[in-house]
């Protein structure tokens, strides 16, 4: 049952997750698959940083990587359809790390100058393993857990957030694909013992004391809250029939990013259902409603999961934010000169870093936006790890989602 998840997983979300690399491109290296399409040759190309050519090997290796994947994909039609049809998302997936290229022969490598490294790869990239790519950059980065708070309210008898049927739908829908939930009961809970702040998340408000709840206490990195209503038609049916109970649901979910507290998704919905019994028709006209493919979907003739049009958005969204996620850094104890050191260090020589911008002071500490591909977490983990190499003494004092407080001190 499980790869049966991954498979429905991956097929709503499907963007191939291959960056698309820095360097140059030698067009001369494309002829030598020997008749196999799979197969090609690919040159990338890296800085050198402080003589570190062991990195720059790595960094040219990862680049020849990705463009051999976006030329083997390209050129086949299986690979031209998930590249015309899919969002890419860049730098999520590199290629060393998620091995879609097999079978590596190094051709040739060595210095191009005094600043850069090169090398060229001969490789077979199998379109197959795509899928397989795309959980495991889900398990890394993107597969969010959801907490779904939902205000419902049948006929008048409103039902709030913790187990309404709107929820428990949506969570059997949604978890008969491969995604995780926070457990109905602990929602629950959370909604006796922290009221105030659940109510902020039932409207959708990240404050940073709904973060720390949502993220640290349950684990919830995507909300989906909103409101159902449904309504009494019968007296419609009236002069056809005063046996059959006619309901209709209105439905209105919005679903925020708890890392960023933003809106990443959005959708509104109607369905009707006429059944004997009132409360069936209720309960069969929200999950009518739910499984229209503007809101999750559903299976088709073959029995298989469409996905709907509101949870690809989120997904998308999501997996896109995990890749350029934005973390915010005060730290104190370096000079101007050093800061621009370290942040020149940090830019260059983390993995998944893609960009580190300066937004000023705070007091006597510094403000940096680090855009990174992956969780803060690993990006700490990281850093601690190379700070030494890179010349600093680091100390993280703070840890939130989205935010590292730390003091630094240069190594003499």
């Amino acid at each position: 049952m499980k790869k049966v998840f991954k498979v429905s997983l991956s097929c709503i979300l499907l963007a191939v997750m291959v960056s698309c690399g820095g360097g140059k491109s030698v067009k001369d290296d494309k002829a030598s698959g020997k008749g196999n399409p799979n197969r090609g040759q690919e040159t990338g190309y890296a800085t050198i940083f402080d003589n570190d050519t062991a990195l720059a090997r790595d960094r040219a290796t990862d680049d020849a990587k990705r463009k051999l994947v976006i030329q083997i994909l390209g050129e086949s039609i299986r690979g031209q359809s998930i590249m015309e049809n899919y969002e890419l998302v860049s730098n999520i997936v590199e290629a060393k790390s998620y091995g879609l290229v097999k079978q590596i022969k190094v051709i040739k490598q060595g210095k191009s100058g005094d600043t850069e490294y090169f090398v060229t790869i001969e490789g077979t990239v199998e379109p197959g393993v795509v899928e397989d790519a795309i959980e495991d950059a889900l398990e890394r980065y993107g597969r969010p857990k959801f907490m779904v708070l939902v205000d419902e309210n049948i006929e008048g008898k409103k039902n709030a957030p913790g187990m309404t049927v709107t929820e428990l739908t949506i969570m059997n829908i949604m978890g008969n694909s491969g995604f995780e939930f926070v457990d109905a009961a602990m929602t629950q809970e959370l909604m006796k013992k922290e009221r105030s702040k659940m109510q902020k998340a039932v409207s959708g408000k990240v404050s940073d004391d709904v973060q720390d709840l949502l993220l640290d206490d349950a684990g919830a990195e995507v909300i989906i809250f909103g409101t159902v209503v449904v309504t009494d038609q019968s007296s419609a049916m009236s002069e056809y029939t005063k046996n059959m109970k006619s309901k209709q649901a209105n439905i209105n979910l919005k679903a925020v990013d708890v890392y960023t507290g933003s809106i990443i998704a959005t959708a509104v919905g109607n369905a009707a259902s006429v059944h004997i019994d009132g409360n069936t028709a209720a309960k069969d006209a929200i999950q009518k409603c739910l499984g229209q493919s503007k809101l999750l979907g559903k299976n088709d003739d073959d029995n298989r999961f469409q996905a709907g049009l509101f949870m690809e958005t989120i997904i998308k969204k999501f997996v896109k934010a995990a890749n350029n996620r934005e973390i915010k850094i005060i730290i104190a104890g370096l000079s101007a000169a050093e800061l621009k050191d370290f942040k020149d260090q940090v830019s260059n020589r983390i993995r998944g870093v893609q960009k580190v911008i300066e937004k000023g002071r705070d007091g006597r500490a510094a403000k940096l936006e680090v855009y990174f591909a992956g969780k803060t977490n690993d990006f700490e983990d990281e850093l601690s790890a190379k700070a030494s190499a890179m010349g600093y003494e680091i100390s993280v004092t703070a840890s939130r989602p989205n935010k590292l407080i730390m003091t630094a001190k240069k190594i003499d």
